[in-house]
Formats: C-alpha cells, sequence, structure tokens
C-alpha cells in the first residue's frame, strides 16, 4: 500500500511538470508555430541622478560596464565628450573609475530590490559620439541593454536576463541567455549565441566570416550583401533567398528549435 501511495504521487508530480511544460510552450507559440518572447519590464526606474561625469574621448579606447541590475542604453553623444549618467536610489551603487585608457562603470553593488508587488532596477545611459572607434564591453546580469548607431565601434555584450537592442554597428558579439537580440545593421563582424529568444536582424553587411547561434528561439535576417548562409536547424523551417555558395563571406546558422528566414 505505501509503494502505491509514492506511485500515484509520482504520477501527480509527473502530471504537473508535463502540464507546466504545455503552458509555458502554449505562452511561447503563436497560432502559427513561431516563438514568441517578452523580457521587456524589468521594474521601475528611479528618476534621481546618482552619478553624472564627462570624460574626454580622446582618451579613452575602452569603455566597460559591469552590471548586476540596470537597463543599460548607449546613446550617441553631441560633444566629443563621453557622459555618463545613472539614475538610481543609492549613490554607493555605482563606481566609476578611469585608468590606463579605459572607462569602467560599475552597478555590480546594485541588486535588484524589491517593495511590495514592485522593484527597482538603475538606469546607465552612457553619451558617446558616432565616430568613436574602440570597443564597449557590456556585463549585465539583469536589465535590458540598448545602443544607437556606432559604424565604427565593436560592441561585446553579455547579458544574463534582458533583451538587447542593437542599431547601426560595426563589430558585435553578443551572449544572451534569456532575451531576445534585435540589431538594425552590422557593418563588418557578427557573432550571436542566444539561449532562449528570438534573433532578429534588418541587415548585414559584413566583410567577415560570422556566426550565429540560437537554441531556443527564431532567427531572422531580412537583407544581406552578397555572402553565402550556411543554415543548420534541428527542429524547425529553413528559408534562405539569395544565397551564394561562391562567395567569399560565410555567415553559419545553427539553431537547434527554431525556424531560420533570411531574405523577404
Amino acid at each position: 500500500m505505501k509503494n502505491r501511495n509514492i506511485i500515484i504521487i509520482l504520477i501527480i508530480l509527473l502530471v504537473i511538470i508535463i502540464i507546466g511544460l504545455i503552458a509555458f510552450l502554449g505562452i511561447c507559440l503563436n497560432g502559427k508555430g513561431s516563438f514568441m518572447f517578452n523580457f521587456g519590464n524589468f521594474g521601475r526606474k528611479s528618476t534621481d541622478k546618482i552619478f553624472e561625469e564627462s570624460y574626454n574621448i580622446q582618451e579613452i579606447n575602452n569603455v566597460e560596464i559591469l552590471s548586476n541590475a540596470a537597463d543599460i542604453k548607449i546613446e550617441n553623444g553631441i560633444d566629443e565628450n563621453i557622459r555618463v549618467v545613472v539614475y538610481g536610489e543609492d549613490t554607493s551603487d555605482v563606481k566609476v573609475d578611469f585608468y590606463n585608457n579605459k572607462l569602467a562603470i560599475d552597478n555590480s553593488r546594485h541588486s535588484k530590490k524589491w517593495s511590495f508587488f514592485s522593484s527597482y532596477i538603475n538606469e546607465i545611459v552612457v553619451y558617446i559620439p558616432r565616430n568613436y572607434s574602440n570597443e564597449i564591453n557590456i556585463k549585465n546580469n539583469y536589465g535590458n541593454c540598448q545602443a544607437d548607431d556606432l559604424e565604427n565601434a565593436t560592441i561585446n555584450i553579455d547579458a544574463d536576463c534582458g533583451n538587447i537592442e542593437l542599431q547601426k554597428i560595426k563589430d558585435v558579439n553578443v551572449n544572451c541567455s534569456f532575451g531576445n537580440v534585435s540589431i538594425r545593421t552590422v557593418l563588418n563582424k557578427i557573432k550571436v549565441n542566444s539561449d532562449c529568444g528570438n534573433v532578429k536582424i534588418e541587415e548585414l553587411q559584413i566583410k567577415e566570416n560570422s556566426s550565429i547561434k540560437s537554441d531556443y528561439g527564431n532567427v531572422k535576417i531580412n537583407h544581406t550583401n552578397d555572402i553565402y548562409i550556411e543554415a543548420n536547424v534541428d527542429l524547425g523551417d529553413v528559408k534562405v533567398k539569395n544565397n551564394n555558395r561562391s562567395a567569399e563571406i560565410t555567415l553559419k546558422i545553427d539553431a537547434d528549435c527554431g525556424d531560420v528566414k533570411v531574405g523577404e
């Protein structure tokens, strides 16, 4: 009798897990079988400035942003300085250092804080002129990352949970565990590793071999230059237009579970 009760409990637990998985897939899939994700709302943000300072762009060849919980925005500056503005509720959350031509913005002291049923995260805004031609390195555990046009820069982003939205960038290197990746234009090289989330790119004009890896989510690219696209999908559909097997540049796309579509 005891063993029978244990078996019944195990069966009930298994049914609950299956129902949960079905519910999750139902949320992520729309009627046409494509994946739908939304990670956009992470909590309220303070309007209080806890840090503001400007730095000479000529002295900076590396911008580094480390954060536990923040929305990070890279916006085009109006002068030849790099300006850092941080919004939050505690001045001790952020530390900014400038050394060896590196501008280091450290928000790792701040963790996501809860109040009743709401939460707040910091907001980091870095104003960078469009002619900046060096590296921007971002490590963000929780929150969205955005960047305006930086046609000469290299952006490296490592995000655990949050959407990534980039405009026109020279080189893009993204690791995203949980969130959508949206890019308007890549001018030279792209490397994307996405665990869970859609990858959408409006235009690729790459000049070096590149790659996109998606474990769970769709990959969609609207326009490309004359390149060869090597697409491999385990579970999903592949549609590639205007593929040139003789092209010198190759874009490799690997998707475990999701559709791949290149070309409108």
